[in-house]
């Protein structure tokens, strides 16, 4: 622990505020100007065992110092600390959370909200981008809502540890983008398939797959290939079979934000967004209101409590296999992307209800309401369409009300039964906290149409929950899969477990 020394005579380290295999970072007051600061060093101890850290660190420094823009964190001073030869990097002191934590007690959260976050990283990207700088490692955890004065937002690109830099000697070290102790450079989960490869050619795209993946976890609250367990089949996935579909785990995700990720996740390279730039144009195109976040957008309610399902039609801008549709009609895409008209016959009428993110009422003049709670009032709505009326506004002679009712009663649906399939077929289910009866793999899921259940199941120490809605082709998702425990041997890259957030190094 270096907490209360001053390291090259210039800055006392305050507090750790984290530390990993390699060293640790601290905050630190400059003791020249008082200004409160983020020192990252390296434990001389970690350059004795792995020379090629050192060649990390300065690769992250030079990579960070060239790009200047207010979405990367910025680096102001680096050095060796003469009495301990230890490196260090001084960082601007960020105030606030990543996202990974956000996503952790609140995943997922509103469309509009992943989106917003999203477009911040663009921009950031594509400063780095421009400067010849490849980020390489991009996951929720290295996105940091930075707060700043009166309640506002900013999205901060962290970690530029094993960034590509253009005419960089080191990257001519790498091989083939494995380290000389034969582990892989990123974070697995969101690696592109070109990284897992090892190819020698991974540029920016890598980048606009990684930030897909963060895109597709914010929207769903997991990563597509987040049930793998060992790094072998991990890769296997990754560069064979295409994510699945957003609206599979998340249902209310708009088409528009959907084709958004697929063409993110495209395996082939050439079918991605050509830059962060397109990527960043195609996200701003669905957020009329602008990029801008703030505390109460950030507070917004899960999207998925109670919240109607898209029907799942194909996006025609989506490079990836064809989504099978859910029936009922398909709703039509608004200038923003955002709001869905979902059409439904009842009595004899068509309806429509609009789910507009972009038309939400203004809370306080600066936040909005939240996604949750306007999928919410539309799925209430479609439980109980409008009375059909004449010219004059009387209720039409040909749908009298039910007798025993009045015309004022709203009309009763019955409960809807829909299989839900669940694995290992030996395992226990409760659905709302209570236990229901499993038979060969499938329990039977009650409810009102469109209304949303929680569905936990368990096995030893093994559980999931998930959020499962009842619509008029079936559940949605249709099955849970129980993460499978983790069994591998250390050293086997074909069986070790693997860890969500952390790089293999």
């Amino acid at each position: 622990m270096w907490q209360g020394r001053t390291l090259d005579r210039k800055y006392e380290l305050l507090r750790l505020l984290g530390q990993g295999g390699m060293g640790a970072v601290y905050e630190a007051r400059h003791l020249g100007t008082g200004r409160r600061v983020a020192v990252k060093v390296i434990a001389s101890e970690a350059l004795q065992q792995s020379p090629d850290i050192l060649a990390r660190f300065k690769r992250e420094a030079r990579a960070s110092g060239v790009v200047e823009s207010q979405y990367v964190v910025q680096v102001l001073d680096s050095g060796v600390d003469p009495e301990t030869r230890s490196p260090y990097m001084v960082m601007e002191f960020l105030t606030g959370e990543d996202l990974h934590q956000l996503l952790q007690r609140a995943a997922p959260i509103a469309p509009e909200v992943a989106l917003r976050v999203a477009a911040q990283a663009c921009i950031g990207l594509q400063k780095a981008h421009d400067a010849g700088v490849v980020h390489r490692d991009i996951k929720s955890a290295n996105l940091f809502l930075a707060r700043l004065d009166a309640g506002d937002v900013v999205i901060k690109v962290l970690d530029f540890g094993i960034a590509k830099v253009k005419v960089d000697p080191l990257a001519a070290q790498e091989g083939h983008g494995l380290t000389r102790t034969g582990s892989l450079l990123g974070s697995p989960f969101y690696m592109s398939p070109e990284q897992a490869k090892g190819s020698r050619d991974v540029d920016h795209r890598t980048d606009i797959w990684s930030l897909g993946i963060v895109l597709y976890e914010a929207l769903t609250g997991v990563t597509p290939h987040g049930t793998c367990t060992t790094l072998g089949t991990l890769i296997l996935a990754i560069c064979s079979e295409p994510p699945r579909p957003v609206q599979e785990g998340a249902p209310w995700v708009p088409l528009a934000v959907a084709a958004i990720v697929d063409r993110a996740l495209a395996l082939d390279p050439a079918a991605r967004f050509p830059s962060v730039v397109a990527m960043g144009d195609a996200i701003r195109a669905l957020l009329p209101q602008g990029i801008h976040l703030t505390d109460a957008i950030l507070a917004a309610p899960s999207a998925r409590q109670g919240a109607q399902p898209t029907p799942q039609t194909p996006a025609s801008s989506g490079p990836n296999a064809s989504r099978p549709s859910t029936g009922g009609t398909a709703p039509a895409v608004t200038n923003n992307g955002l709001a869905r008209p979902g059409a439904r016959a009842s009595g004899g009428v068509v309806w429509a209800l609009p789910l507009a993110l972009a038309s939400v009422l203004a809370i306080g003049g600066g936040g909005f309401l939240g996604y949750r709670a306007l999928a919410k009032k539309a799925a209430e709505a479609r439980r109980s369409p409008p009375p059909i009326t004449s010219g004059s506004g009387a209720t039409d002679a040909a749908h009298p009300p039910p007798a025993g009712s009045t015309a004022n009663d709203p009309p009763v649906e019955p409960p809807h039964a829909v299989p839900l399939r669940v694995s290992p077929p030996a395992a226990s289910v409760e659905i709302d906290g209570s236990p229901v009866p499993v038979s060969s793999g499938v329990v039977t899921l009650q409810g009102a149409l469109d209304s949303t259940h929680s569905v936990r199941v368990s096995m030893g120490r093994r559980e999931t929950s998930v959020d499962v809605a009842i619509t008029s082709s079936g559940a949605v998702p249709a099955h849970i899969d129980l993460p499978a425990a983790s069994s591998g041997r250390p050293g086997n890259p074909g069986t070790s477990p693997i860890h969500r957030n952390d790089a293999i190094e």
